[in-house]
């Protein structure tokens, strides 16, 4: 049997292109944003800055989807993935929460902590099931 990324070759070359346009495009949109700060336009990087702690869900959407685009651990026992997607949509809803409720400033290294936990919660909670070669 081929493995899925020789079955797909174009629809991964497509994928890739449009990942390499879409950082390209927000690339360019930082450099025109950074030329205009003076006019008061923020760049991302002053958004992330100065909403950092409120912004908490989404440094753990980040590693929980990096988890699960890179290194995604495939299971043979068949159960609901779904139960794994509520798992995770609990936990960022829980952060949102969280985040907007501190007042705090969180720094770096617990930030990378955040990413670093939703990227072991997707790749424990939300594993892909497939089907056993074996059983017809």
């Amino acid at each position: 049997m081929k493995s899925l990324s020789e079955q797909n070759k174009k629809a991964l070359r497509v994928i890739k292109i449009v990942i390499a346009s879409l950082l390209g495009i927000m690339i360019v949109i930082d450099i025109v944003l950074v030329s205009l700060e003076d006019r008061g336009f923020p760049t991302f990087s002053e958004v992330i800055k100065n909403d950092r702690t409120a912004l908490i869900w989404l440094n753990f959407l980040l590693g929980g989807l990096v988890s699960k685009v890179f290194f995604n651990r495939k299971v043979t026992t068949k159960q609901h993935e779904i139960s794994g997607f509520f798992t995770f949509l609990a936990m960022l809803v829980l952060l949102f929460a969280l985040g907007k409720l501190f007042t705090i400033e969180i720094e770096t290294p617990y930030h990378l902590l955040i990413m670093v936990c939703g990227g072991i919660l997707a790749y424990r909670a939300w594993p892909q099931y497939i089907k056993d070669e074996n059983t017809p």
